[in-house]
């Protein structure tokens, strides 16, 4: 959008119908909120005098739930209906159908216990796909790949020191990977790191359905003789890799989505991080309790299913936390064009002043040749998009499918095909990026030498 576009879509009044439906939201979430407070502490007060604590887990969980899943789709229906950034709010979307689908799993994962394997698969492959769209999201958030290699190479050049830092890996990763550029070999690498953990979580959640089919999974059993230690294991390796990929990439851009607007990302980042990584150790924990006897079993539940309850149970409390965190965090507002008129006539207004005085510091107009690569918000639309074209635009995760044909083979050939417009989005790029792939490759020998 231009300047007068994207002011007059500011200034443009919401229709009268979208303002009543968001005060009836509102009125919604509070009562849901008032009514969860005063029915979860009747319900299990009411169920444990007569000794059903199965009743009490199952009853006060159905009520966490459903508070849970009325405070998400409310907050899923303001995005829709305020549709103007779809190639950030899609992936907004898909990380918040997350917490609703964790209730939801855990709750029918403590009602039909028996069934938990197979309930949970979905869970499963829905948390790879939320790691994957937050990457996706924060790359957006700067305008896109392009804009992000840019600005990595734009730091890189200004202070070498701090491309070292971001390139380098700390022990004992600095054994096993080679150092990265800071530019489009760190965005793919980056990418891979947590791509990897949407493939080989897809791949073990297979496995996991086709060992408990055979009786040999052994959930919770840390034994040789059944495929949940070695399952753990190595997901435990690619969930931490996959960790480790997101963190460089938000501490290497996390000024960048601080400036000219303001994105709030740590809040979002400890959201992601909590939901997904928290319930993986949380579970970890947990069995690793009821294997050494700390969980015992309790009536005709037998350890193992209470240890099960008990994660179950305690994600339906959490995720009632992650629904009211989300409701600041992923906000509808930050994507409106009002929001993003004012964060970049702020940012202007600062670059001029930055320019004035260069001017005036080095007297022959030199600070200004200091200025960073220009800012590249995300595509705004005047009007925000119809629900039906939002909701269908927010499914199906084609980017995701693609980057894992692109990098299959490897970061390396996919930065060396970067001159393919056939291969990669990053067509654009200048001759400078050949020969920093160049470079990248003559490191990783000298690596492996």
């Amino acid at each position: 959008l231009t300047a007068s576009q994207l002011a007059a879509a500011a200034t443009r009044r919401h229709s009268s119908v979208r303002l009543v439906m968001r005060k009836i939201g509102n009125f919604v979430a509070s009562f849901t909120l008032m009514g969860m407070l005063l029915l979860v502490p009747t319900i299990i007060y009411r169920a444990l005098s007569k000794r059903k604590l199965d009743i009490a887990a199952w009853h006060s969980a159905g009520v966490m739930v459903g508070g849970t899943v009325i405070l998400s789709v409310r907050l899923v229906y303001l995005h829709f209906t305020h549709w103007y950034m779809p190639g950030v709010q899609k992936y907004v979307v898909r990380i918040l159908w997350m917490v609703p689908l964790y209730a939801v799993q855990s709750w029918l994962s403590l009602r039909f216990h028996h069934a938990r394997i197979y309930i949970d698969t979905i869970r499963d492959l829905y948390e790879a796909y939320v790691i994957a769209s937050f990457v996706y999201y924060l790359i957006e958030l700067l305008g896109g790949e392009e804009s992000m290699v840019r600005i990595l190479r734009y730091k890189a050049r200004e202070d070498p020191s701090l491309a070292r830092k971001l390139g380098n890996h700390a022990f004992p990763l600095s054994l096993v990977l080679a150092p990265w550029d800071v530019g489009v070999e760190f965005m793919l690498q980056c990418k891979h790191g947590v791509l990897q953990y949407v493939v080989a979580k897809t791949v073990a959640t297979i496995l996991t359905y086709i060992c408990q089919s055979v009786g040999v999974y052994g959930e919770g059993e840390f034994s040789w003789k059944v495929a949940y230690p070695y399952l753990a294991f190595f997901m435990n390796i690619s969930v931490m890799y996959a960790l480790y990929c997101l963190v460089k990439l938000f501490h290497a851009i996390n000024d960048e989505l601080r400036h000219p607007i303001d994105w709030h990302p740590l809040g979002k980042f400890l959201c992601v991080k909590g939901v997904v990584f928290f319930t993986w150790w949380q579970g970890v924990i947990i069995f690793y309790l009821e294997a050494h006897g700390v969980i015992e079993d309790i009536g005709s539940w037998t350890g193992e299913e209470v240890a099960n309850g008990l994660i179950d149970y305690c994600i339906c409390i959490e995720m009632v936390g992650f629904a009211i965190a989300h409701a600041f965090t992923f906000t509808y507002k930050e994507y409106l064009p009002s929001t993003v008129e004012e964060a970049i006539a702020t940012y202007e207004q600062v670059q001029q002043e930055q320019e004035n005085n260069g001017d005036g510091e080095g007297g022959d107009g030199s600070g200004g040749s200091r200025r960073g690569p220009a800012y590249h918000p995300p595509e705004t639309l005047t009007r925000p998009m119809k629900f039906k074209d939002a909701f269908w635009s927010s499914t199906v995760p084609k980017e995701t499918l693609q980057d894992i044909r692109r990098l299959q083979n490897g970061v390396d050939r996919a930065a060396a095909q970067i001159s393919d417009p056939g291969t990669i989005s990053l067509r654009n790029f200048p001759a400078g990026d050949d020969r920093q792939v160049e470079t990248s490759q003559a490191r990783r020998q000298q690596h492996v030498v």
